[in-house]
């Protein structure tokens, strides 16, 4: 998650900027139209007592790194999560994240630095080795007025600032508290304390009628800590004449929102680091602010905003047309809507029911590509990553599953795939047991068409009442993209299958009981357009009815409480999943996108060739388990014959009934190109390794016989694309949706475009982040 940070006044020196100014040349000729002076000249001779006057410094510190920062885009992958400037540079942050275009950006630190520079009298002294709560106690010990802290750099570098006689004086009784450093520095103001109120009062008026555009990145207000509210950035760039510079508090956010010190860009005239040290030293300090805290604060802010909507929707008098109330602009910063942001994206009830910080999903891909790294990486951001265990032994699930709980938190979300099997349901039983056995307490049900015996025993362990309320301690995500489904999984399991598993003894009349007041579902997944099996769904098509499907569950099921629909398919941007969730979802599953990731359990021969793929490289193919029934998956299509020999199998199989009737040289072909063996050498393998009874009735009926030998080809294409043997590349089977094409255009240029720099958990956070800000502009766009 890269933050470009960008140092402010004491970074300047003699010579900075000396090759941008050629580069830009049109932003140079117009910054020395507006400051009235050489900026080149100025930088390059100085000389640099000039350049270290306030007036001069504060303009050549803007022009210098917002030059930087454009040179740094042009020529780099880097594109900034987050932006953050040290006092005058926020301005710089504000003109990179699209606020305020160059000139005017430059007019207004023209003149905050021009009006600071009035101000004398005033010192600044840099203090190391207190933090602020004890120079806060000094000074109130001391009971000196006259001096304030100003910069918190870090937790025990701060700068103080006010009457230069207090600022000099304090020095004794810094180091007498325990100060190990004090410096006072070369300033004639006392800047960003109530010493600069007629600045600030000035300052205010000037900027009146300055436009301050929305954010196209989240800039950290140096005044709050916090990113920038759209509606309110005017007012904390003045406030911040005045207001104490909250610089580390600003980096224990970023830290808490995901950053680390290797994510942290500066920018700025050159020489060693002036603020990404701070970083460093912060993060030694003290660490990440408490999640626990920002999200109490994001709930309060949230209430408050809730509140405000309330309040703007009680009628009023009817009111002649010159008095009526002004309209609310929800411009996705505004009192009455709020700013979107991570924390408050989908549903927060799905977040509590399931453990997670954010409401996004890893999807299970099959036979272990979403790998026990997935999940463990996924479980430590607070996000829910489900083990893809279909197609595999339930030992190596078993195994999964005890590698990911020895590898994160006590009490991390995690879940296992259940896969419905059709022809072998003595599959899904012994995944029940190992489930039971593990205590695996969530599962994405997939590919189901009906609830199963084995699902319902699942579901039925851990019921139990809780007062007024029947709670359910293995929790059911089932994957649908058919509203019929849908409804099944919104219903209580079927009388039929819970009166066999009472005959069986496989649950209790108690839990038969308790499993007639819940649903089968705590959520359902619409799976629209995605990879591996899939109905070719439309989300604007498939959400709408299933919410309403979800809401007549909420009100037959009152003992149950909430339930919630996410969104899967297709979802590989800012764009998609910000549309999902205008649509009504309460939460955000990917999995394409995930393949090509370090964390996914493919081969690097798979992840190469998904690397490079656009939105039209994918396409329909049989299902292998489900072929006879017209199943489909979406698969890649870029540089592999799998998709047309799939189709050409299946058709086989249509139009004959026995191997034996296929056209001699047709089959010769079909074995030495497909298979590289003959039919006969397949079956016997397929012998070895399929139960008896399959095997007995593959001997009676040639017809099945003939669809467990095509079979295998569905299986050797997707072991040699798991392997990465190369002989076979052009038969590789790689399940894969458009989505993966659209983050790939996404990410192209960025750090993000290799697929060696992917991670899951990244890629989640990123996501929301982006998808929360393109919900702040289209919302601001759409009411201007």
């Amino acid at each position: 998650m890269k933050t470009f940070i960008f140092p402010g006044q004491g970074a300047q020196q003699l010579g900075m900027g000396q090759d941008l100014f050629a580069r830009f040349k049109d932003l140079t000729n117009q910054a020395d139209d507006i400051l009235g002076y050489s900026i080149a000249e100025l930088c390059r001779v100085g000389p640099m007592e000039k350049l270290s006057q306030t007036e001069y410094t504060q303009p050549a510190l803007f022009v210098v790194n917002a030059l930087q920062y454009l040179a740094h885009m042009e020529d780099s992958d880097d594109r900034p999560a987050y932006l953050l400037g040290h006092s005058v540079s926020e301005y710089v942050a504000l003109f990179a994240a699209g606020v305020l275009d160059f000139g005017g950006g430059l007019k207004l630190v023209k003149k905050r630095g021009a009006l600071m520079a009035e101000a004398r009298g005033g010192g600044m002294a840099a203090v190391l080795g207190l933090e602020a709560a004890a120079i806060e106690d000094l000074l109130r010990a001391k009971n000196i007025a006259d001096v304030f802290p100003a910069n918190f750099n870090t937790p025990k570098q701060i700068v103080v600032s006010g009457r230069k006689e207090a600022v000099v004086a304090a020095e004794s009784l810094f180091l007498e508290a325990g100060a190990s450093h004090y410096k006072v520095l070369p300033v004639s103001g006392a800047f960003h304390t109530p010493f600069m109120e007629d600045a600030r009062v000035r300052f205010e008026e000037f900027v009146a009628d300055t436009e301050f555009a929305p954010q196209q990145v989240p800039v950290i207000s140096n005044v709050t800590a916090r990113p920038h509210v759209d509606a309110e950035i005017r007012r904390r760039m003045v406030e911040q004449i005045t207001a104490p510079v909250r610089w580390s508090e600003s980096l224990r956010y970023l830290m808490a929102k995901g950053a680390s010190f290797a994510d942290t860009v500066e920018i700025g005239p050159g020489g060693p680091p002036v603020v990404r040290p701070m970083f460093k030293r912060t993060e030694l300090e003290a660490g990440p602010l408490d999640v626990a805290v920002l999200e109490a604060e994001e709930t309060a802010r949230r209430e408050a905003l809730q509140k405000e909507v309330l309040q703007d929707q009680v009628p009023e008098p009817t009111k002649g047309p010159a008095e009526e109330k002004p309209v609310a602009r929800a411009n996705g910063a505004t009192s009455s809507f709020g700013r979107f942001s991570m924390e408050n994206l989908g549903s927060r009830a799905f977040c509590d029911l399931f453990g997670l910080r954010y409401p996004y999903v890893s999807g299970a891909m099959y036979r272990g590509i979403a790998s026990t790294d997935i999940v463990i990486r996924m479980a430590r951001a607070g996000l829910l990553g489900f083990f893809g265990a279909a197609g595999l032994p339930v030992s190596e699930t078993r195994e999964a599953i005890r590698e990911i709980r020895s590898q994160i938190p006590d009490g991390a979300a995690f879940g296992v795939n259940f896969i419905a099997h059709l022809n072998r349901p003595q599959l899904e039983d012994d995944l029940t047991d190992v489930l039971l056995e593990e205590g695996v307490t969530a599962v994405e049900a997939s590919a189901f068409m009906e609830v199963t015996q084995a699902l319902v025993r699942y579901r039925a362990k851990g019921l139990k009442r809780d007062g007024g309320k029947v709670r359910a301690a293995n929790k059911v995500i089932a994957k649908v993209s058919r509203p019929d489904v849908a409804s099944q999984f919104l219903s209580a399991a079927p009388e039929p299958v819970i009166a066999k598993l009472l005959q069986a003894r496989a649950i209790t009349e108690d839990e038969a009981e308790l499993l007639r007041n819940v649903p089968m579902a705590d959520a359902i997944c619409v799976e629209s357009d995605s990879g591996g099996h899939t109905d070719q769904g439309m989300p604007f098509a498939l959400i709408p009815p299933i919410l309403k499907l979800r809401d007549e569950a909420e009100r037959r099921f009152p003992e149950f409480g909430k339930l919630f629909v996410g969104a899967a398919g297709g979802i590989g941007t800012p764009e998609a999943a910000a549309a999902v969730l205008v649509l009504g979802a309460d939460f955000i599953v990917t999995g394409s996108i995930n393949q090509c990731t370090v964390e996914a359990g493919t081969s690097d021969a798979v992840k190469d060739m998904l690397e490079g793929i656009n939105v039209y490289d994918t396409a329909y193919a049989p299902s292998g388990e489900m072929f006879e029934l017209g199943s489909k998956v979406q698969v890649l299509k870029k540089g592999v014959f799998f998709p047309s020999r799939a189709e050409r199998l299946v058709a086989l199989y249509r139009q004959h009934e026995r191997l034996e009737a296929i056209d001699p040289k047709l089959r010769k072909q079909i074995e030495e190109r497909y298979f590289g063996r003959s039919f006969d050498e397949v079956f016997a393998d397929v012998a070895r390794t399929y139960p008896a009874s399959e095997i007995e009735r593959a001997e009676k009926m040639p017809k099945h016989r003939m669809a467990l030998v095509f079979r295998r080809y569905f299986r050797d294409t997707s072991d040699w694309a798991l392997n990465g043997n190369i002989e076979h590349k052009v038969d590789f089977q790689v399940h894969c949706g458009p989505a993966l094409g659209a983050f790939n255009q996404w990410v192209a240029g960025t750090g993000l475009e290799p697929w060696r720099a992917r991670h899951v958990d990244d890629i989640g956070l990123n996501l929301l982040e982006q998808t929360a800000e393109m919900l702040n502009r289209r919302l601001s766009v759409m009411v201007g």
